[in-house]
């Protein structure tokens, strides 16, 4: 999970230093009419946001399905995430939206209330083997807008050589509480070289969401206000605020340097971190990084609250545009992406473990290593999950940014920990028109 910060570094800069590359190709604009056709001219603009790798092995996914699909033409268009939706912002408003695109479940209800986005449930799509919990993350008013390209889960990543290394031993993780966690890396930092944990994902509202749903809250309630209380974020926000003061997470100017490394440069890839909460499809790309494996650990309070806080996310979408030139062939496409051997042996885990569950089965014994170790990771948690959070509602893109922003003068000492929260619910609020 990757941040800005204060001294001038954008979120948007941020972004590209992540785990996404840089665009291999530029965007291109499609069009069609009001509900799409079902028999068109069988071309397609098709667009997704990834690394260079995804791009790599998703244009031999596109070769693949047009060798099977005779009189279908794909228009590839790869980018990177910020320019991605700055592009589809731009090609929707123009109504000249791709025939096929992924999604992201910040912006799927943005898009669906715009009347961009296809409803899918029955275009000839095989729905069958994707489990009704997934289906439902990319459901609004009862209708499929996208479809879940596969599940994560989110997980504390931990250099199992730092632990050991500071003369201590892995948490149960099965057992422990927010307390347990905060003196874990309190006694990392004190014990040990590195720092117990970088506090970048202290303020990401994923990881906020989590605490509030062990709490009985959400980040947001199914009708789209905001789902949790004053008195929970306060409390997140003075737990950030005792492990700043014992020296478990860095000194202020330490965390803007984290956010401003990207992930590649994040302590916990550099070795001088020795944990960090990250999602399962990001396993890989820190592992390669620090050379070495890594520990993935249940977020803490699983077992002390009301109800699990975790869930399995959906990682992406597919969708089709509402005006999309040949709604057959897209159905064709999207129907291969989720359910083709050809799709699923080139994809793997790379967008998340696959929402079709026997496709999931099939290629466990194919995956590599890291994308094995977040397998095993959710095959163990799934049941003990509660069911996941609602569609966010529209202006929820904005979360990031606005979370962020006060943890940012928080952590520097320039607000309370109520004003804090004031800021924060009262800005995500005017985002969400609550």
């Amino acid at each position: 999970m990757q941040s800005s910060n204060p001294s001038g570094v954008s979120r948007r800069t941020l972004a590209k230093a992540g785990i996404f590359g840089a665009a291999a190709a530029p965007l291109l604009a499609a069009c069609g009419g009001e509900d799409g056709g079902s028999a068109g001219d069988g071309e397609l603009d098709f667009w997704w946001w990834g690394s260079d790798p995804r791009h790599e092995y998703t244009q031999k996914i596109v070769d693949a399905f047009t060798a099977k699909n005779e009189g279908i033409t794909i228009k590839p268009s790869p980018n990177e995430f910020d320019a991605y939706w700055d592009a589809l912002n731009v090609s929707v408003s123009g109504n000249n939206a791709p025939d096929v695109l992924q999604q992201d479940e910040r912006y799927l209800r943005d898009y669906a209330d715009k009347n961009a986005l296809l409803p899918l449930d029955d275009i000839g799509i095989d729905l069958s083997n994707i489990e009704e919990g997934t289906l439902k993350t990319g459901q609004l008013d009862g209708e499929t807008y996208g479809i879940a390209t596969g599940v994560n889960a989110m997980a504390l990543l931990v250099n199992p050589a730092l632990v050991e290394a500071a003369g201590m031993t892995l948490p149960d993780d099965k057992t422990w509480s927010w307390a347990d966690f905060s003196q874990f890396i309190t006694d990392l930092g004190t014990k040990g070289d590195a720092t117990g944990n970088s506090a970048i994902s202290f303020s990401n509202e994923s990881l906020f969401n989590v605490f509030a749903r062990q709490k009985g809250e959400s980040l947001y309630t199914p009708d789209g206000k905001l789902g949790f209380s004053e008195a929970t974020m306060n409390e997140w926000w003075q737990m950030v605020i005792d492990l700043r003061d014992a020296g478990a997470i860095p000194e202020p100017s330490k965390i803007v340097e984290a956010f401003a490394a990207g992930q590649d440069q994040a302590p916990l890839a550099t070795g001088t971190g020795v944990t960090e909460f990250y999602w399962t499809n990001q396993i890989g790309a820190i592992q390669s990084v620090l050379g070495s494996e890594l520990v993935l650990l249940r977020v803490p309070g699983e077992s002390t609250g009301t109800q699990p806080g975790l869930y399995l996310k959906s990682a992406m979408y597919w969708s089709i545009s509402r005006t999309t030139s040949d709604k057959a062939a897209a159905a064709k496409l999207v129907d291969f992406l989720l359910n083709s051997d050809e799709s699923l042996d080139l994809m793997l885990g790379d967008r998340g473990l696959p929402s079709n569950t026997v496709q999931r089965e099939r290629i466990l014994p194919n995956l590599p290593p890291d994308q094995k170790l977040g397998a095993d990771f959710i095959a163990a948690l799934t049941p003990d999950l509660a069911e996941g959070p609602p569609v966010p509602p529209v202006g929820s893109g904005a979360a990031a940014d606005i979370m962020l922003g006060v943890f940012e003068t928080m952590i520097f000492g320039d607000t309370t920990v109520e004003d804090s929260t004031a800021a924060f619910m009262e800005q995500l609020n005017a985002e969400i028109g609550a």
